[in-house]
């Protein structure tokens, strides 16, 4: 099956590692996104939601997620460069869960800052009963360019759905160590890329279709 899509920028995304390992969620966690009130990227989660919902409906995966809550927190910046630096640095991180980010509300919580760092989704923590996802600023090139910051996030989450790097620059989870690049992305129209066959394989053994049945 031919998937569509440019190649795709993703040198601010993480190397795969057995932090997300192919390790799935055992229920349908809550999304809260943290951001400032006006951030403009908020609309943009929802629709890398969706586009999560209609790539795991086409893997006959069992898994939906829902619609994202939102609160308007103090974004701690400080812990978000401090685990991006950690990530960064392999794993096991050599380094513990900032109790900023273990204290925010929700299962996958989406930060949305405005600092400087590598963007990063981590593994587990808290009991298998919380990942976090941390979103780079939009002032800093290249989530300033249109269409980058949607994908971006989409592939976060493609790691917290326990998905790992590709080398395809077609593919949406593309990334180190392959040579994908940020200005990849630029899209003068809205265009969300897509899986490969392996990938949305995966998906459905991950989230089998009775996953939705499971207790949490």
């Amino acid at each position: 099956m031919k998937r569509l899509g440019a190649a795709l920028a993703l040198a601010l995304g993480l190397a795969a590692a057995p932090a997300f390992g192919q390790v799935p969620w055992t229920f349908v966690p809550s999304i809260m996104v943290v951001s400032a009130p006006d951030d403009a990227r908020l609309p943009l989660v929802a629709e890398a939601i969706e586009h999560w919902n209609r790539q795991l409906a086409e893997a006959g995966a069992g898994l939906r997620l829902p619609a994202p809550q939102w609160q308007a927190l103090p974004v701690p910046e400080a812990a978000l460069q401090q685990m991006s630096r950690t990530m960064l640095q392999g794993d096991p991180p050599p380094q513990p869960i900032p109790p900023e980010l273990q204290s925010l509300p929700g299962n996958l919580v989406i930060v949305l800052s405005q600092g400087d760092f590598v963007s990063f989704a981590t593994g587990f923590f808290a009991g298998r009963s919380k990942r976090v996802v941390g979103i780079r600023g939009t002032s800093v090139p290249p989530l300033n360019l249109p269409n980058v910051a949607p994908n971006l996030i989409a592939h976060e989450i493609g790691h917290a759905l326990g998905l790992g790097h590709n080398v395809d620059p077609s593919l949406l989870m593309c990334g180190r160590p392959a040579p994908c690049r940020p200005p990849d992305y630029r899209s003068d129209t809205l265009r969300m890329f897509g899986l490969s066959d392996a990938e949305m394989q995966l998906l459905s053994r991950l989230y089998p279709p009775q996953f939705g049945a499971r207790p949490p």
